[in-house]
C-alpha cells in the first residue's frame, strides 16, 4: 500500500510537532491524468562563483549600472559579470546588516550606524558627512528620485535631495502619522515606501508636493509590527516578513496574510533570539521561494510561493543554518553570499554539494498506523530516482539511509542502508525488509552522498492485527 511519505515540512495534517521533516527538499507538484502529483526534489547545491578573499560576514548586497555592489566584512566590492573584482572601499565597520539602495548617480549606503555613497564613474567611497544626515541611520530606500533613511528609535524617516546621497536638509522629514511607532525599517515597493513599525506598518506615496513629497496613503495601516528589520524581501508576489508575533507574512496590496502554519510558527518561537532573522526571495525553474534564515536560531525555513509548502534548508552535517546570507539574480545566475567565508556561489540545481561540504537530505514522514492497532511492516519500497551514481568518487555507489521510531521520535532504530544505484542502473529499487512491527511508526530517510535525489513516493506491505 501506499503511504503518506511526500509532502512538505511540518504538514498542517500531523498533530505530531516532530513527525514532518523536510530538509533540503523542496515539494513539486504536477498534473498527471487531471490530479496533483506530488514529488521531492534535492534543493539546489552551492557551486563556487567567486572568492573574495575576505573572510567575514556577507552584510548586504545590489545590483547597479550593471554591476553586483556586495559588502563582505568592512570591504564595499564591484563585481563585473565577468567576474573581474574590483575594491571600491572601506566602510568604518565589518559586522552587521547594510542596507544599499541606487539612484541615477548615486550609490548609498548605511551600515547601522554611518552613511556612504559613491558617484558613478568614482570608484571611491565616501562617508557622508552633512551634519543633517540622520544619526544613526537604521535603513536606507531609494524611491522617485530621493534616498530615504530611517533613524533608529524614532518614528521619523528622511529624505535626501533630489539624486543626491551626500545633501540632506534636517526639515525633510516626515513620521508614521497613524501612531507614536518606532519605525524599524523603510522599504520601497512598487514606487511606495512601506515603514515597518514596532506594532504597526504603514504605506506612504510621492504626491509631488515641493514642499515635502511623500504622505500616508489615506487607511493604508496595517495593526501589525515588524520582528526583523532583515527579514523583509520583496518579489513579483509582495513582501514577505517576520511580524512582531513571530508570524510569517506576506503583503498583499494594504494588507498582509499569515502564511506560516502553526508548527513552522512553534519552532520560531524557541529560537532564543528572533530578532536577527534575514529573509530573501528568487526563482528557479519555475518556483519562487521565500527564504529565511536564524542565525542564532542556526535554522533556515523556506516557503515555495508557487505550491504555498514549507521545507527546511541547511549545510553540511549538523542540521544547522543555511550558508546563503543574501540573493542576487546576476550574469544569468541565482547568486548568494556565505555569511562568514567572504565566498559568493551559484544556486544550482546540478551541484549536490555546497562547495564541497555534503548535502544532508533528511525526510521525515507522517505517523503510519491503522487505528492504533498493531502492524507487521514485513518491506518498505521507497521510490527514489535510480541510476544516478557517479562516475567515480563519493557518490559512485550512492546509498540511503532508513531508520524509523516507533515512539513519536523519542528513540529510533538503527540505521539500514540500501543503494540508490550505480551510474545507468535505472532498474534499481530501494527496498528494506523485515522491519518489524508497531502501532504508529514514523519513518526517517535520509541521503547525503552528491547525487540526484528526485523521491516521489514509498510502497509499504504490512498486515494490521485483529487483535
Amino acid at each position: 500500500m501506499e503511504i503518506p511519505f511526500v509532502g512538505g515540512a511540518y504538514d498542517s495534517r500531523s498533530k505530531y510537532l516532530n513527525s514532518q521533516i523536510c530538509e533540503n527538499w523542496f515539494p513539486v507538484v504536477d498534473q498527471q491524468d487531471g490530479k496533483s502529483v506530488v514529488s521531492l526534489m534535492g534543493t539546489p547545491g552551492l557551486k563556487p562563483w567567486i572568492d573574495t578573499g575576505i573572510h567575514g560576514e556577507a552584510r548586504g548586497s545590489i545590483i547597479w549600472n550593471g554591476y553586483l555592489f556586495a559588502v563582505i566584512g568592512s570591504t564595499l566590492w564591484q563585481i563585473a559579470d565577468d567576474k573581474s573584482i574590483t575594491n571600491v572601499g572601506t566602510l568604518l565597520t565589518s559586522t552587521g546588516r547594510v542596507y544599499m539602495a541606487g539612484g541615477v548617480d548615486h550609490l548609498a549606503l548605511v551600515d547601522g550606524t554611518y552613511g556612504y555613497y559613491r558617484e558613478d564613474g568614482d570608484i571611491t567611497l565616501t562617508l557622508i558627512v552633512d551634519a543633517d544626515f540622520p544619526d544613526p541611520p537604521s535603513s536606507l530606500c531609494y524611491i522617485d528620485g530621493f534616498f530615504i533613511v530611517t533613524k533608529g528609535g524614532l518614528d521619523e524617516y528622511y529624505i535626501s535631495s533630489a539624486e543626491d546621497a551626500s545633501a540632506w536638509d534636517g526639515l525633510d522629514w516626515a513620521s508614521a502619522e497613524d501612531s507614536p511607532d518606532d519605525i524599524i525599517l523603510g522599504h520601497a515597493y512598487n514606487r511606495h515606501l512601506v515603514a515597518f513599525g514596532e506594532r504597526t506598518i504603514e504605506i506612504h506615496y510621492n504626491t509631488g508636493d515641493a514642499s515635502f513629497p511623500f504622505t500616508r496613503v489615506a487607511g493604508a495601516v496595517m495593526q501589525i509590527g515588524l520582528g526583523a528589520a532583515a527579514s523583509v524581501a520583496s518579489g513579483p508576489e509582495g513582501i514577505f516578513f517576520l511580524d512582531h508575533q513571530y508570524q510569517v507574512r506576506q503583503g498583499q496590496g494594504y494588507e498582509s496574510i499569515v502564511i506560516s502554519p502553526q508548527q513552522v510558527e512553534y519552532h520560531i518561537r524557541q529560537y532564543e533570539d528572533k530578532s536577527d532573522a534575514i529573509g530573501y526571495t528568487y526563482t528557479q525553474e519555475g518556483h519562487s521561494f521565500y527564504v529565511l534564515t536564524f542565525p542564532t536560531g542556526r535554522k533556515t525555513w523556506a516557503y515555495d510561493i508557487t505550491t504555498g509548502m514549507w521545507h527546511t534548508r541547511a549545510s553540511g552535517m549538523d542540521g544547522g543554518r543555511h550558508r546563503a546570507n543574501w540573493h542576487q539574480f546576476f550574469a544569468d545566475k541565482n547568486l548568494v553570499g556565505d555569511y562568514r567565508n567572504g565566498k559568493i556561489y551559484e544556486l544550482d540545481l546540478g551541484t549536490f554539494d555546497d562547495d564541497a561540504s555534503p548535502i544532508r537530505s533528511i525526510r521525515r514522514a507522517q505517523v503510519v498506523q491503522a487505528n492504533r492497532k498493531m502492524m507487521f511492516h514485513s518491506a518498505l519500497e521507497v521510490e527514489l530516482e535510480p541510476g544516478v551514481g557517479l562516475n567515480s568518487g563519493q557518490g559512485s555507489d550512492p546509498q540511503a539511509m532508513l531508520r524509523w521510531s516507533d515512539d513519536y521520535g523519542d528513540s529510533w532504530s538503527n540505521e539500514h542502508w540500501a543503494g540508490m544505484g550505480r551510474l545507468g542502473k535505472r532498474k534499481q529499487r530501494v527496498i528494506w525488509r523485515r522491519l518489524g512491527r508497531s502501532r504508529a511508526r514514523i519513518y526517517e530517510l535520509v541521503i547525503t552522498d552528491p547525487v540526484k535525489r528526485i523521491l516521489t513516493g514509498a510502497q509499504l506491505e504490512a498486515e494490521v492485527s485483529d487483535g
